[in-house]
């Protein structure tokens, strides 16, 4: 949970590194949230699940809220692996999506590298 609170508090950085876990557990609890935040839409706003034309009010706050900060922890998860942000433009392409998904598992760089000092979060 640490590392999802984590995200939110350093929404402004796109400097620096941030590791594997740091990425992948605000994956899982956004993840997380995000589903129980679409059974309450459904519950509380009488939403039918198969009407993909119906927007879910919390949802969709929900998603507004994470864009920045999901942005900064993405591109601070592509400095780990030493490169650049502007590779996140990738997934724009079919073939990119698989490339960043490659760049967000894969280990960072031990060490410093051109981006800074791994993360110690």
């Amino acid at each position: 949970m640490k590392y999802f609170i984590l995200a939110f508090k350093n929404w402004n950085h796109f400097s620096g590194r941030a590791n594997r876990p740091e990425y992948w557990y605000f994956v899982l609890f956004s993840t997380i949230v995000s589903i129980v935040l679409m059974f309450l839409d459904i519950s509380l706003l009488n939403l039918d699940p198969s009407d993909p034309t119906q927007v879910g009010v919390l949802g969709s706050i929900y998603n507004i809220l994470t864009i920045i900060p999901s942005l900064s922890l993405s591109i601070r998860r592509l400095h780990d692996v030493n490169k650049s942000g502007w590779n996140l433009l990738w997934i724009l392409t079919i073939i990119g999506v698989f490339y960043i998904i490659y760049l967000h598992i894969v280990k960072g760089t031990e060490g410093e590298n051109k981006h800074g000092a791994p993360s110690n979060a």
